[in-house]
């Protein structure tokens, strides 16, 4: 998917708000002025489908959900530098020092979980390129069974009991001394630094952790406990005289999330992120509603309104709706799509927080205002799902094909004229 950021895009905000401020300055309830309301019903909408895109998500996933979501393994990738100590890994490999333990660790995403689960540990020792790409790898351009890797340990899902009130999160914790030169190997500089972990047994239900974007302090991390070792003069004797914990984060890390088949109802627009179905919305009719409008027309109000089944499960999430920036074909929008081929103008619409009430009522007035001017071209509109709390849930809005007229997506227009 494309982003238009463009500075032409700024430029026609800001002189759409000029035109407004200059309009809206005068009395819009002056006797001369014309005030009156289109309804446009003529609306089309369907969905697409592209692969997963979680990356910027605060949580990974392992394991099979109930809805038939697979999550068969997570991928890491740590960062060159300690966020505790000035030492690097190639800085780790000095004589003086010497390696007690290194462990790779995750936290699990709640306090109440099932311990005892095993997870399995692999590495990538002889891939020199990057093994993924946290914004563009999902589970059609990578494959487990491609990948070239190698076991590494095994480890329990464990909490420790809390000394009073404050909350403990159960953790994995895999042993990786055994591998840890190959990331301090200063002459080794093309290593990637990567790391799989993957389910022992296949498992029925799907467990979360926390990922690098939920912040320091419970990002996945390789620690690394060393101490400082000085020599006696010519002797061999030698006295420990430090020790140190290194912690080196994830700074990529990814789900790879293959989705089931849904069986789509005609009548229904889905979207979700972990199926990744997005919404593109056409009002074919707005161009000659809107064409024989005075030039110095302002539209007060716009709302673009749908309706979608009262469900708990369809209540707290985001929709965001984007601007259309070029023309497209259906016929480019069938099966999963590798790459989004829509793209969109950004920062005209805003993201609307969606309550149980039925009903999604979409502010699109600056939208139309810009068309109206001529600024940008009736494309259509993007919907996409996001920032949900449960990226596995499907949302769903009647489409023009319901067979419940009442439920059709709907176009309100109020403008004033000279």
């Amino acid at each position: 998917m494309t982003n238009i950021h463009l500075p032409l895009c700024f430029s026609l905000l800001v002189i759409f708000s000029s035109c407004l401020e200059n309009t809206i300055s005068t009395d819009l309830n002056y006797q001369g002025m014309i005030h009156d309301t289109l309804s446009v019903s003529s609306i089309t909408g369907f969905h697409y489908q592209t692969p997963p895109e979680l990356g910027n998500s605060t949580l990974l996933y392992l394991g099979t959900d109930s809805s038939g979501f697979k999550n068969p393994f997570a991928i890491f990738k740590v960062q060159n530098n300690s966020v505790t100590t000035p030492q690097t890994f190639s800085s780790l490999s000095d004589s003086t020092i010497e390696i007690d333990s290194a462990k790779f660790i995750l936290t699990f995403n709640s306090d109440t979980v099932e311990t005892g689960m095993i997870f399995d540990l692999y590495y990538f020792p002889n891939t020199i390129d990057s093994v993924f790409s946290e914004s563009k790898s999902n589970y059609l351009n990578i494959d487990e069974i491609d990948l070239v890797s190698e076991y590494v340990s095994s480890a329990r899902l464990f909490q420790k009991l809390p000394d009073s009130s404050e909350v403990i999160y159960p953790t994995l914790s895999f042993n990786i001394l055994q591998i840890i030169e190959s990331f301090i190997d200063s002459s080794n500089i093309s290593f990637n630094k990567t790391l799989m972990v993957k389910p022992k047994f296949d498992l029925s239900k799907t467990i979360s952790f926390k990922s690098s974007e939920s912040g320091f302090v419970f990002a996945p991390q390789l620690h690394i406990f060393t101490h400082d070792t000085v020599y006696i003069d010519s002797t061999s004797d030698s006295v420990s005289i430090d020790t140190f914990s290194h912690q080196f984060i994830s700074t990529e890390d990814l789900s790879i999330i293959i989705p089931p088949t849904v069986d789509s109802d005609l009548g229904l627009l889905t979207l979700g992120r972990g199926l990744s179905y997005k919404g593109l919305i056409e009002i074919p009719d707005l161009d000659s509603l809107l064409l024989p409008l005075p030039d110095q027309s302002i539209i007060t109000k716009a709302e673009l309104l749908f309706h979608y089944p009262v469900d708990t499960s369809q209540s707290n999430f985001y929709l965001q709706v984007q601007a259309v920036s070029d023309s497209l074909h259906y016929e480019q929008l069938n099966g999963v799509l590798l790459d989004d081929p829509i793209d969109v103008i950004t920062n005209i619409l805003p993201v609307v927080n969606i309550s149980n009430n039925g009903k999604v009522v979409l502010n699109i007035r600056e939208y139309l205002q810009l068309i109206h001017f001529g600024y940008v071209s009736n494309y259509g509109l993007k919907l996409e799902v996001i920032n949900t709390s449960n990226p596995f849930n499907l949302y769903s809005i009647y489409s023009h094909l319901s067979l419940i007229d009442s439920l059709n997506p709907e176009l309100f227009i109020h403008y004033v004229s000279p």
